[in-house]
């Protein structure tokens, strides 16, 4: 998990794919000046400054999907390139990427990050997770959403009170297999937090894996 920083304030999260590369959501970065962005990596308290472990990394590129749609967040997904690679340890690892196309529909997934714990409230300073449901499209397209709102690059996950909520966006949705960890979703978007009929939208990032792959050329990737 990374932490994206922005003009020295916290913006949004990301998921280390390689040394070099970060994933996360096009609208995280679809303003932004490269030269004041900052990576942070292996901070579990974004309040303390001075985490032994925590590295930061400048940014050299952003590699937006260029279908990214801003009003309806359609292929909301995004890369940095790190101006300088990133040295792996105990704690600072890279998330592995699920097969083209898997349909993680059923499973019970984690998301991960420094957003509110509850609509409206304060962003917390420690990184949170909580287990989420994942619907299939015909599940989320029967809830309160407007059903052509749900498009297949996107997936859903939540219940009631359990859900991603502002400040998440651009983190990672989890899945393990018992010896991988694997991001099958990206924050995205969605209707207050843990309402009732509008769980999370998430980037399904299951079809991005040609377009990932196709921009990472020769890059050793987890999979």
């Amino acid at each position: 998990m990374a932490r994206i920083v922005y003009d020295g304030k916290f913006h949004c999260g990301g998921s280390l794919l390689t040394k070099d590369y970060i994933l996360t959501a096009a609208h995280c970065v679809k303003k932004l000046r490269k030269s004041k962005i900052r990576v942070i990596f292996g901070d579990h308290d974004q309040k303390i400054t001075s985490e032994s472990n925590a590295i930061q990394r400048a940014v050299a590129s952003i590699i937006k999907h260029r279908n990214f749609n801003p009003d309806t967040y359609n292929y909301d997904i995004a890369l940095l390139k790190l101006r300088k690679p990133i040295v792996f340890s105990k704690i600072i690892k890279p998330i592995c990427l699920p097969r083209f196309n898997y349909d993680p529909s059923g499973r019970i997934g984690t998301v991960v990050g420094w957003g509110r714990t509850s609509e409206g409230g304060d962003l917390p300073a420690i990184i949170n997770q909580v287990k989420v449901p994942i619907m299939s499209i015909m599940e989320c397209r029967n809830q309160k959403y407007k059903s052509t709102r749900i498009t297949s690059t996107m997936l859903c996950a939540g219940r009631t009170n359990m859900d991603s909520c502002q400040g998440d966006s651009g983190g990672p949705l989890i899945l393990s297999n018992g010896v991988k960890y694997f991001i099958v979703g990206i924050v995205s978007w969605g209707v207050g937090c843990g309402r009732e009929g509008y769980p999370g939208v998430y980037t399904r990032v299951s079809k991005f894996i040609p377009w990932i792959k196709s921009n990472l050329k020769n890059t050793c990737l987890c999979s």
